[in-house]
């Protein structure tokens, strides 16, 4: 059924303003090229059809159109419900004031926005016609220097440059996600709430016990009530095998169960069904996707997405998957840490400036060293931790804060998800006060029941002092890393031009303060630690766009992040490709391989020598009928995705694929038995096919 089909349910909305001015200052927040945010206390179902009329207090008319209810919007504590509604129609006095609004406001602003902020600066009063209604106040610029490319994220025009497409710069983060465009040759994120002053929304992903589910600020209000069906931090967890030893020591810190899904990777178990990581992670981009989409009053579907620099290829190759899940035609994967550098030098004109960019997110911490000339980005080296970042920190508050409860109750923490999680959701508000304040209350009514059922409070004072203390160990964790990824490049601390400190934990004192001490140098204070990966991401889509176009545009250059490499017997790894291999790049190497009988080699990547210490990345099952040399091609992409070819003895190609569904320890322990020796040569048959038969279930034919 078109819009034209809908009954149309009238509604007209009397404001408490005097003047359009009034109503332009007070109300433009809520009103976007596409559509506007309606608050009431009597939503329309979605897929309603409107006819609005807004008029002033004494009945002149503001607005008058038609549209579609596109969201209903239901705040748990009652203070903003409403529902976002897209223009279908509208008369021209009503599409001239609207462009007076976007200009006085200078902003994208936030009517079109699916997801209403949960606690606004200044909340708008529920409206139902015909009462009256109060807005927050559009919002200013943001705070901070405003010469700072990287900073200035403040709203820009809701129009683009006529013919030019827009692409997503999309940051799906541990803890918080956001979205950027560019328009008008400069990128801004893009307000997520009606206050419009919201650039993120939590990345928790919620199903309800109507089998609903509820993305954002609606799925983190239920991490209290019911965190067994609420999933956040899942960032950590996509593209890993359910089964690894990080998983499973991670799986005791959620609520949530973490279990195999249908390819042996982690998935999500809510209310009896399994779901894949790409599922969760597709509804959080279709959020941010839909939030553009609402805003612009057209379909969007290319995007950049960002990924932490020390992503393994199943954990791209996850990040596409979601991408694909959300309807988005995904350009690039582009590494969070050159997103930032290529932030912080567009447009500048840079001379050669050598950069560190130091991320501390939620949930990951990578370091790398970029090249920047004018827009021209290329990475020297790179490294990181993709099990450290805020949550650790928030995690080690949490226990210092518990352990002062009475001591007859402590240990009744851990057998209480609401009490644990409680203490966990105080902790990470404290930490982030004390980024701020050296002290503050953290006050927990009833945080835990004693055996009898009485009630024991949490009522202390967390300290930066203490909070630098139980996570010093993790800071020096990340200042490790950074040093090794200096040193895997060949550079030293005098050799860099600038510092760049992004991820929310970044903000800690700390954290600064230890960069500042080890590597001699300032860091910038110029730079939005929030916004500037989805920055750079959104300026990377554009000059995609602008170079298949033939224009010029700012190039990026990235290296692998960790070598990838294949199982050798006795448990070593063979490395293929080293780390901070230029990428695009390629590798060939020789396996022997005997007539009719299978050949199966273990793929790795990570930097031990261990090959079970790194990341499983698949098995390459192949065979050939003529006994001789099987040349396996290694090809990694521009954005770090693995593919291989082979071409056995008779010359023929063929393209392998890393098989994953049976990523057992067994199998994993049979491959690795059955591979070449270290040193082995092409052709020496030696024990390779010994017992393959039972692992592939195969009959052997001697020749």
């Amino acid at each position: 059924m078109s819009a034209g089909d809908l009954k149309l349910v009238p509604l007209r909305i009397r404001l408490p303003y005097t003047s359009e001015a009034e109503f332009v200052e007070r109300y433009g927040a809520n009103v976007a090229r596409g559509g506007v945010f309606i608050s009431t206390r009597a939503a329309k179902a979605e897929g309603t059809g409107i006819s609005f009329e807004f008029v002033l207090k004494d009945g002149s008319r503001l607005l008058r159109g038609e549209g579609v209810v596109q969201k209903s919007h239901l705040d748990p504590s009652g203070a903003l419900t409403g529902m976002t509604v897209r223009f279908t129609r509208l008369d021209t006095a009503s599409k001239a004031l609207i462009d007076r609004i976007l200009a006085v406001r200078g902003g994208l602003g936030a009517a079109a926005s699916p997801e209403p902020a949960p606690a606004p600066t200044a909340p708008a009063t529920p409206v139902s016609t015909p009462a009256p209604a109060q807005v927050a106040k559009a919002p200013g610029p943001p705070a901070g220097p405003a010469a700072s490319p990287i900073a200035a994220h403040a709203p820009g025009p809701a129009t683009t440059a006529a013919g030019e497409e827009v692409v997503l710069g999309i940051d799906l983060g541990t803890t918080n996600s956001r979205v950027a465009i560019v328009q008008d040759g400069v990128a801004h994120l893009v307000s997520l709430g009606p206050d419009g002053r919201t650039f993120a929304i939590p990345s928790v992903v919620a199903l309800d016990e109507k089998g609903r589910f509820l993305v954002g600020a609606r799925a983190k209000a239920l991490v209290l009530a019911d965190p067994a069906n609420t999933v956040y931090g899942a960032k950590r967890l996509m593209g890993r095998r359910a089964r690894s030893r990080k998983i499973r020591e991670l799986s005791k810190r959620f609520a949530y169960r973490i279990v195999p899904d249908q390819e042996g990777d982690a998935g999500v178990e809510l209310r009896g069904k399994v779901y894949a990581l790409p599922e969760v992670a597709a509804m959080l981009l279709k959020e941010l996707r839909e939030s553009v989409q609402n805003l612009l009053g057209h379909q969007v579907s290319r995007a950049v997405l960002c990924v932490p620099a020390y992503f393994n290829d199943h954990q791209r190759a996850a990040m596409l998957e979601a991408g694909k899940l959300a309807g988005l035609d995904v350009l690039r994967l582009v590494n969070e840490p050159s997103a930032v550098a290529l932030a912080f030098g567009h447009g500048r004109g840079l001379a050669r400036k050598r950069i560190l960019v130091y991320d501390l997110g939620g949930g990951t911490f990578d370091a790398s060293v970029v090249e920047l000339t004018g827009d021209d980005l290329e990475v020297v080296t790179t490294g990181g931790d993709n099990f450290l970042g805020g949550l650790d920190f928030d995690v080690r508050l949490a226990q210092q804060l518990a352990s002062r409860l009475p001591e007859d109750v402590r240990t009744r923490v851990d057998d209480s998800q609401l009490s644990a999680q409680r203490i966990l959701d105080a902790a990470e508000q404290a930490k982030i006060a004390l980024s701020d304040v050296e002290s503050c209350p953290v006050r927990l009514p009833f945080a835990i029941a004693r055996a009898d059922g009485s009630p024991v409070d949490l009522d202390t004072v967390a300290t930066r002092a203490t909070l630098e203390e139980v996570t010093s160990d993790l800071v020096e964790r990340t200042i490790e890393v950074t040093l090794a990824v200096l040193e895997a490049g060949g550079l030293k601390p005098q050799g860099l031009d600038e510092v760049l400190l992004v991820g929310g934990q970044s903000r800690a004192p700390l954290v600064r303060r230890r960069i500042e001490e080890v590597l001699g140098k300032k860091v910038r204070a110029d730079v939005d630690p929030h916004g500037a990966v989805a920055v750079g991401a959104a300026y990377l889509g554009q000059a995609i766009l602008h170079r298949a176009l033939g224009k010029p545009g700012p190039s990026l250059s990235e290296v692998l992040s960790a070598p990838i490499g294949i199982g050798q017997r006795g448990g070593s790894m063979r490395r293929v490709l080293e780390k901070n291999t230029r990428l695009p790049a390629e590798k060939t190497i020789a396996l022997p391989v005997k007539a009719g009988q299978p050949l199966g080699v273990a793929v790795f990547q990570g930097t031990s020598t261990v090959a079970e210490e790194n990341e499983y990345l698949g098995a390459i099952n192949t065979s050939s009928d003529r006994a001789g040399e099987l040349t396996l091609k290694f090809v990694v992409s521009q954005d770090g995705r693995l593919d291989l070819s082979a071409v056995g003895p008779t010359g023929k190609k063929t393209e392998v694929a890393l098989t994953t569904s049976d990523a057992s320890d067994d199998t994993r322990a049979a491959l690795l038995a059955q591979a070449p020796l270290p040193g082995e040569e092409a052709g020496s048959q030696g024990g390779l096919f010994k017992g393959l038969r039972k692992l592939f279930g195969r009959n052997e034919k001697a020749k």
